[in-house]
């Protein structure tokens, strides 16, 4: 044995966006971070029109649009699409050819490349001249090959390009990896130099009304594949899936990515990791051998998924590689000046297995384990450095109390700018398993807290059964060490309850982060579980029908005209207020994906009357089964007192502009405790009464 070297944890670091997995561009010879094809469902769909289109000349669609921000795998898509219309067509890789050709020569990178026939094999070409013609791939439509260029012009003169080929045979196909910014940018274009009626402006604002998620979205989108109003065109968006679904046969994308990342045949092989001195204590190997496990990593996958719903965002391909990265490896920044994570390794193995093991060592090495840079510092580090900062430890009474807490502030610290750690800090650390007491009195998570509050050494031996690195034992071990330096039966007993106290619950902090991460157990776990349950499901959904009412008036709607919008409401008298029938609410599922439309995560609300529309969001969710439980309505988070708010000013609005609310009784406003607002007629003044 020996301390080796696995050229795979270095190769793994270059897959952060940052890095090697950042931009890609088609038939480039540098592929992505993997080599080779993240199999998606668009790509299945796209496998089967380049069968249609070798096929028939008249096939549709024909213009395909990819919709998306970057880092959502267009340009891959784009590669598998032309690499299996060339298997489909029999041209035997000389369509490849030709684009690898055009995409890897010196200069900028190509905006548009057409492909004719007399482009290829001319003993193959015949029946790409009868079904195609002509093929423009436009690699991304935000570029342009002129410093002076405007993109979203050359986009609209494109799509009219193809709208001139009326009666074309065959009709040539096109494909375009594009944004929605540059789409809206180009009807605005088109829209000045050929009119609001014609064909070109309609186009792109059926793309855009088809790949979007607006409020005329929400219940069900028009078709994208192919579009309605013209059978010839068809989009897909890239950013509504999740890349974290199981598809019923295959596991989701980046499950996928994490089992090509933790493939024994990387790690566990002689002059690696199988015959490597420091693998038992070395994190990075630990976390891929933990994720090998199935159950495991689909823990981890329900808790990235879980994290999609809570922020509304989805992970996409450029994201997830960095994330998978960040998980089993981290950043070159975590390495000092080593070139090498694997020396970094060797060197704090050695001193945690020296005669005097070093504790720095160990808790460097203990806080690379995936869960605790899956949620990095935190509440963990935010105690530990309070307590320092108190000055209560003594560093020369205590020294293991204050080289642990001083070690975990380091070992903690976000060194990185990087996006991902970003992502990770702002969005995933509300679901930290550390911050979590779970209210089931067998929940794992709060029998070990509870026997962490018993000693340091009792939480270890009931969270014994769970632990699966020795790293683990090892960093329990210190902690063991730092409580019994104090002493609860001095004169200072006070301070050093407090330091005990500290101690046993930064053990059970970091024990229940790690435990909780692997078994897939987190913070508002149950609440997302709910909210994943009904967001396609109509009759959960009415669990928080009531609670949205109660918000609204559920037995009559009052409104202060004078209020603020956003300012808390007060449950007090208005000094001016309308009164009037309450507004009724639906909740409506977020639809199933289909073969001509894609799904997406979030269910509305539709408050009948004025025929509004409001996404339901996790939080606004939240918020309703918060109101469910006795939480008042001025408590409610800012975010969601903004949604109630504008449905309520909406509702408010319509009701004052009809008159014949306060003409038939339904609708009044008062004034003070004795007043109220009237018309007697149609058309009349309104005058001031006694009520």
């Amino acid at each position: 044995m020996g301390q080796n070297s696995n050229p795979h944890v270095i190769d793994l670091l270059s897959w952060h966006g940052h890095a090697k997995g950042g931009v890609h561009v088609p038939f480039q010879r540098s592929r992505n971070p993997l080599g080779q094809t993240i199999q998606t469902r668009l790509m299945v769909r796209l496998r089967k029109l380049a069968m249609e289109i070798a096929s028939s000349s008249t096939s549709s669609p024909r213009w395909v649009f990819l919709i998306g921000g970057p880092g959502n795998g267009k340009s891959e898509t784009v590669q598998d699409f032309l690499s299996h219309l060339d298997a489909a067509l029999g041209l035997n890789g000389s369509l490849s050819n030709e684009l690898s050709i055009r995409y890897n020569r010196d200069g900028i990178i190509p905006r548009k490349i057409e492909i004719t026939p007399i482009d290829l094999d001319s003993s193959r070409n015949g029946i790409f001249s009868s079904n195609i013609g002509r093929l423009v791939i436009i690699q991304d439509a935000t570029a342009t090959e002129s410093a002076l260029g405007d993109a979203s012009r050359e986009l609209a003169h494109d799509i009219a390009d193809l709208l001139t080929l009326q009666n074309s045979a065959p009709i040539p196909v096109f494909v375009a990896c594009a944004n929605r910014g540059i789409l809206a940018r180009a009807m605005t274009i088109a829209f000045t130099e050929y009119g609001i009626e014609s064909e070109v402006v309609k186009i792109i604002a059926k793309l855009i009304q088809a790949s979007s998620l607006g409020r005329e979205t929400l219940i069900g989108r028009k078709s994208c594949w192919p579009l309605e109003s013209d059978k010839r065109f068809a989009c897909w968006p890239l950013d509504i899936e999740s890349l974290l679904i199981d598809d019923g046969t295959n596991p989701g994308e980046l499950e996928q990515i994490i089992q090509h990342a933790v493939e024994r045949t990387r790690w566990e092989i002689p002059s690696r990791c199988e015959d490597c001195n420091s693998k038992s204590l070395c994190p990075i190997r630990n976390n891929a051998e933990l994720l090998r496990d199935d159950a495991t990593r689909k823990n981890l996958s329900v808790i990235l998924r879980h994290g999609e719903l809570m922020r509304g965002q989805r992970w996409n391909f450029r994201d997830g590689l960095s994330l998978i990265s960040e998980l089993l490896v981290g950043q070159w920044s975590d390495y000092d000046d080593f070139t090498d994570p694997c020396k970094w390794v060797h060197r704090n193995v050695d001193n945690a297995k020296s005669s005097t093991p070093s504790l720095e060592a160990i808790v460097s090495l203990t806080m690379r384990l995936y869960p605790h840079a899956l949620f990095r510092g935190g509440h963990i580090r935010e105690a530990a450095l309070e307590f320092i900062e108190s000055g209560k430890v003594d560093q020369a009474k205590q020294p293991i109390s204050y080289a642990l807490l001083r070690s975990i502030i380091a070992s903690s610290m976000n060194s990185s700018t990087k996006p991902i750690r970003e992502i990770l800090s702002r969005d995933y650390s509300r679901l930290d398993p550390a911050t979590v007491t779970p209210n089931e009195l067998n929940h794992p998570l709060r029998l070990i807290e509870e026997d962490f509050c018993q000693s340091v050494d009792q939480g270890r031996h009931a969270a014994q059964v769970f632990i699966k690195s020795p790293l683990e034992s090892k960093f329990l071990d210190i902690f063991i060490k730092a409580e019994r330096e104090w002493k609860i039966h001095d004169r200072d007993s006070v301070i050093a309850d407090i330091a005990v106290c500290l101690l046993r619950k930064l053990a059970a902090m970091m024990t229940k982060r790690a435990i909780g991460t692997r078994l897939g157990r987190h913070a508002l776990d149950l609440m997302i579980a709910d909210y994943a349950a009904c967001i396609r499901d109509s009759n959960k959904l009415t669990a928080v029908r009531s609670s949205l009412l109660t918000l609204l008036g559920q037995q009559k709607f009052e409104f202060n005209l004078i209020e603020l919008l956003g300012q808390p409401t007060a449950d007090i008298q208005p000094v001016v207020g309308l009164i009037g029938q309450a507004p009724g609410a639906s909740l409506k599922p977020a639809p199933n994906g289909n073969e001509t439309t894609p799904s997406h995560d979030v269910p509305c609300v539709q408050i009948s009357g004025i025929e509004y529309l409001i996404p339901l969001t996790f939080d606004f969710y939240l918020a309703l089964r918060l109101r469910k439980a006795g939480c008042t309505g001025s408590s409610l988070p800012a975010s969601v007192r903004a949604a109630i708010d504008r449905i309520r000013h909406r509702y408010a609005g319509d009701l004052c502009r009809n008159q014949r609310n306060f003409l038939e009784g339904t609708a009044t406003i008062s004034v003070g405790a004795t007043k109220k607002i009237e018309i007697s007629s149609a058309g009349s003044d309104p005058i001031l009464v006694d009520k």
